[in-house]
């Protein structure tokens, strides 16, 4: 199965789940994170794949919303985010080059159970800048909570050594070893044994991120009154125009 803007294909064992649309930066469109949707649902429900990587076609693994989408992008983003540990039980390895901004970030470090980047990799959440809370941060604690909060606040950049630091990746390795690193990655997992590594990822997903639970309810509260607030649109038009965007708080 392939969609135009999300590439599926298993060898040995091992589905490549590449997203396709390297001219935007694999910017996530609503179409693209419908055709992400499709493909986790397929990978978990394909006989013939154990586990899955990760990974961007181009320069860059994936810069975020695609902004021009507006609304309608931020309510698609919940189809590109595997349901780990709830409906997404086999392992997933993402692989970084160039940049993982914003949601791209998240999808990244917090939708891969695994993840793997090339020294040249670079991570940012811009989202305060342009006035997006986006997702809230729910892997926050997968990493170091001060340095979490310092980087997801001040929409500052790091580089694959800083992320590597804060627990934000798994492993860095120069970018001509970065899919062989992950292809070793996804031998050793697809040897273990699939109800065990069900039940352990249900098992972490569940203890080390309880509020994962209450995420619907925060989006709710928190999130959906910005996809009409004057802000949301001032930032969206502030990008368009390549100038500083002009928030009211409303």
């Amino acid at each position: 199965m392939s969609d135009k803007l999300v590439l599926y294909e298993v060898k040995e064992e091992i589905a490549y789940i590449t997203l396709n649309r390297p001219e935007k930066g694999n910017a996530l469109s609503p179409e693209l994170c419908a055709g992400l949707g499709r493909a986790w649902n397929r990978f978990e429900d394909d006989p013939a794949a154990r586990v899955a990587i990760l990974g961007g076609a181009g320069l860059n693994f994936c810069v975020g919303l695609d902004l021009e989408t507006g609304a309608a992008g931020e309510q698609a983003l919940h189809l590109a985010f595997p349901a780990n540990g709830v409906t997404i039980f086999k392992p997933i390895i993402a692989v970084v080059r160039g940049w993982a901004a914003g949601s791209g970030y998240k999808l990244a470090c917090e939708g891969a159970d695994i993840t793997i980047a090339a020294e040249s990799a670079h991570f940012s959440y811009p989202e305060p800048r342009v006035g997006i809370a986006g997702n809230l941060s729910f892997g926050v604690p997968y990493v170091l909570f001060k340095r979490a909060l310092e980087f997801h606040l001040t929409g500052e950049p790091v580089g694959a050594r800083q992320a590597l630091e804060m627990g934000l990746v798994n492993r860095v390795v120069p970018g001509a070893r970065l899919m062989s690193e992950a292809r070793r990655m996804a031998k050793i997992l697809k040897a273990n044994a699939p109800l065990t590594l069900k039940a352990l990822k249900y098992g972490f997903y569940k203890t080390v991120n309880p509020q994962a639970s209450q995420a619907a309810m925060e989006f709710k509260t928190w999130i959906m009154p910005q996809h009409e607030s004057e802000d949301m649109q001032e930032g969206a038009r502030a990008f368009r125009e390549r100038r500083k965007p002009r928030f009211q708080g409303r």
